[in-house]
């Protein structure tokens, strides 16, 4: 039986922006959190915090995004072990930078 792992966000990169780090290999890995923001009927915005990575040259890239910037990001989800516990991280393709007003890309008047 097939699947799909394709991951599409679009958010804004957290106030803690992005880290570059490099693996021993030399490859570098750009980490960020994008902030996603949903409003529910009532009028109430709930925040969901979602970690993102980015492998190889596009990390490079990556890291000249600024904090509150933002982006289109596409990826998959990813499972991996940090300590005794394991985490989900959504890994990149692609991540653009967006200057559309939000309200543009979700018709919403919020």
């Amino acid at each position: 039986m097939g699947s799909v792992n394709r991951v599409l966000l679009v958010g804004t990169v957290s106030k803690y922006g992005v880290e570059v780090r490099y693996a021993p290999s030399g490859a570098p890995c750009a980490s960020l959190t994008l902030m996603l923001v949903d409003t529910d009927k009532d009028g109430r915005e709930h925040l969901t915090l979602v970690p993102c990575e980015v492998w190889g040259k596009r990390a490079e890239g990556v890291s000249e995004l600024e904090p509150g910037q933002l982006v289109l990001f596409e990826g998959k989800l990813v499972r991996r072990k940090k300590g005794e516990q394991w985490e989900f991280v959504v890994s990149g393709f692609d991540v653009t930078p967006l200057t559309a007003p939000l309200t543009t890309l979700t018709g919403s008047a919020n």
